[in-house]
């Protein structure tokens, strides 16, 4: 059982300032001396017992510890990269946005080689004479749909707009991450993510695979594809998503495929 004080920093400066109330009233009493110094440290210790007491009573426990947290998405999209890989779908993932097919929601799609444009089947096996590959929902779309419905999410068709929205998702709404920022050129989607707070999970996939986030992204990157699929309209290729091994950051790109 993992207690307060483990999760909570402040419950160890509360045990501390108690420590050391006991210990000023202990001088007090072993010195015995009845004068304004005896008062003074009796008051000291009061006012660092109530202010333990303060820090108890009045923090509440952190969320989840983030080493923990970061690493909740990992293995599925570790196990997701496996099985693409074992069943001969070697592309990058492309998001396909709402439209296609039938689906008013985005797409993920594992091509076994270059994505051609063909029309998409409904089955999560792609297999024809055009087109193979497997495609299935992305692991951001339980978060994007909540967007929706809770957060009456609205994605603009132009880039700055884009920008401003993967801005906000980031900072503002997830709070992921410190800064982000967004550069369109030339049908390539650049995010950058400072200080990110799940970097722990980006570098334990990349540790096993760089192809595992190339393939089968985190929630948070694919969200960030399907953002720019839906906005722009277009299949949208990850071409990247690398964790800085030194500092917490994140550089996510997209190609943005011209059909």
């Amino acid at each position: 059982m993992i207690s307060p004080a483990t999760i909570n920093p402040r419950y160890k400066a509360a045990l501390a300032l108690v420590i050391l109330a006991t210990v000023l009233v202990a001088t007090a009493i072993l010195t015995n001396r009845g004068d304004f110094t005896s008062a003074a440290l009796v008051i000291a210790a009061l006012a660092c017992f109530l202010t333990g007491i303060f820090f108890v009573t009045l923090s509440a426990s952190d969320p989840l510890d983030l080493r923990y947290l970061s690493l909740l998405p990992v293995q599925g999209s570790i196990s997701m990269a496996r099985i693409c890989a074992d069943l001969g779908a070697q592309g990058n993932a492309h998001l396909i946005p709402g439209g296609r097919d039938g689906r008013d929601h985005p797409m993920l799609l594992v091509p076994a080689a270059e994505y051609t444009g063909m029309p998409l089947l409904t089955e999560p096996f792609v297999a024809g004479q055009d087109m193979a590959g497997i495609l299935v929902e992305p692991s951001c779309a339980p978060l994007l749909r909540l967007l929706r419905t809770e957060q009456h999410l609205a994605i603009p068709h132009d880039p700055a707009g884009l920008q401003n929205l993967i801005r906000e998702l980031g900072v503002d709404v997830l709070e992921v991450a410190v800064r982000t920022s967004a550069s369109v050129e030339s049908g390539v989607i650049t995010i950058d993510m400072e200080d990110y707070r799940l970097i722990d999970g980006c570098r334990a996939m990349v540790a096993e695979s760089q192809k595992c986030c190339i393939s089968s992204p985190c929630p948070v990157c694919s969200l960030f594809a399907a953002v720019c699929a839906e906005s722009t309209g277009m299949v949208v290729r990850v071409e990247r998503c690398t964790p800085d091994m030194k500092k917490p950051d994140v550089t996510a790109i997209f190609t943005v495929l011209n059909e």
